[in-house]
């Protein structure tokens, strides 16, 4: 796998900005290689994530909350990535890590299932719901921890969390041993 972040995005025309854009922009700042990729569809947001050929994915996109504003799964145009519907799915995702900056994507049950069932071997993702601006702030600083700084997902992870409020509850899920 290359040492890069695939960007795999799915934005409403209402948003303040594309967070992908952004990222990229970053990446290039940094000289680390990254792809941008939109998608429209779950289907085609999982495609993209297990077939990227970086050891790192991010998630851009919103988070869709059930009823009781909770985290219901990953939004697109033509479909939600329901738990339910990530099960179904015989998808093998053996990036490193998966980052999401979706609202609420960083539930337990949500995290686990990822890492544990489907074969990433880490997950990080907000249990509240990030701005626009603290999605890519938080990006910024974690990707620059990790490629810049502590060189691994857990250091770059907890050193993040060590040094800033943390106001959208980032949480990090790791895949435990078979």
């Amino acid at each position: 796998m290359k040492h890069g972040v695939c960007i795999v995005e799915c934005f409403d025309k209402s948003d303040p900005g594309s967070e992908g854009r952004v990222l990229k922009e970053i990446f290039n700042l940094m000289q680390i290689e990254s792809v941008l990729v939109r998608v429209k569809s779950i289907e085609n947001l999982f495609e993209q994530i297990a077939e990227s050929e970086m050891k790192y994915v991010h998630v851009s996109t919103h988070g869709a909350e059930t009823d009781s504003r909770t985290f219901g799964g990953w939004w697109t145009h033509k479909g939600t990535g329901t738990r339910k519907w990530v099960q179904q799915q015989d998808i093998d995702l053996s990036c490193t890590a998966i980052v999401s900056t979706a609202c609420r994507s960083g539930t337990t049950s949500f995290g686990k299932y990822l890492v544990d069932t489907m074969g990433c071997k880490y997950y990080i993702g907000p249990t509240g719901c990030p701005n626009f601006y603290n999605a890519a702030l938080f990006s910024h600083l974690y990707y620059h921890k990790l490629f810049k700084t502590r060189r691994t997902v857990q250091a770059a992870f907890y050193s993040y969390e060590a040094s800033y409020k943390n106001p959208h509850g980032f949480k990090m899920f790791r895949k435990t041993a078979a």
